[in-house]
Parts: structure tokens; C-alpha cells; sequence
């Protein structure tokens, strides 16, 4: 069964100036959802809604890209990922009013991937 790729996050230390490339070279819809977190709407009914964000020194990190892959089994898709050489590094968690669960997981080139459970079993 296929896995497909159903959101994105793209996070650096100057969000508006993600906002202003993004919005720029894409053509992106970009909007806030709060605070801190902006929603990108490719506006095509071909792509797909990711999140930009700030990054802050506390995060450890100055930049990331993560891609959200849905899978129907995200505790299976976990096992297999860490079988082959995978870290874990977000167990499953409930998305706060949604029937979806999220997880993260590091591959071993280190790239931080994202899965996506629509409904848990």
C-alpha cells in the first residue's frame, strides 16, 4: 500500500523571510495559524499544506525540513524504521482535536521524517 507525502515543515531563525521566499518563488498562500506557526497553502488542489516556523536556540537547531508521510500502521512503520537503522525520536502522539497521531523518527543520514495516522486502530 502506497505511503504518500501529505505535509511539510519548514523552520529557519527569520520566518518572514521564509514567507517572503516561499510566498515569492512558489507563489504560496502563506497565513498565520497563531503565534508561531504560519500555514502554507500551495494553493493548487495538486500540492499539499506544510507549516513554517521560527526557530529559537532552546530547539538546538538553526534550520529543518521535514516531510509527513502517511502511513496505516505508524507503530509498525516505526519497528521497521529502527530495525534498519532508524532513531526514534517522537513516540506516537494524539494531534489535539484530530482522530490523527503523529511520530518522528531520524533516518540514518540523519534527516528527521514525519508520519501521519489518519485514524488509530
Amino acid at each position: 500500500m502506497s505511503s504518500p507525502v501529505v505535509h511539510f515543515e519548514i523552520a529557519g531563525k527569520d520566518v518572514q523571510k521564509l514567507i517572503d521566499f516561499y510566498s515569492t518563488v512558489f507563489e504560496w498562500k502563506i497565513f498565520p495559524l497563531n503565534d508561531e506557526l504560519y500555514i502554507a497553502d500551495p494553493a493548487s488542489s495538486q500540492g499539499i499544506e506544510g507549516h513554517l516556523f521560527e526557530t529559537t536556540e532552546e530547539m538546538g537547531f538553526i534550520n529543518l525540513v521535514i516531510i509527513y508521510v502517511q502511513v496505516y500502521d505508524i507503530w509498525g512503520c516505526l519497528e521497521q524504521a529502527e530495525s534498519l537503522g532508524g532513531k526514534i525520536l517522537i513516540q506516537p502522539q494524539e494531534i489535539p482535536g484530530n482522530a490523527s497521531h503523529y511520530a518522528l523518527f531520524r533516518d540514518p543520514s540523519g534527516n528527521s521524517i514525519g508520519l501521519l495516522q489518519r485514524r488509530l486502530s
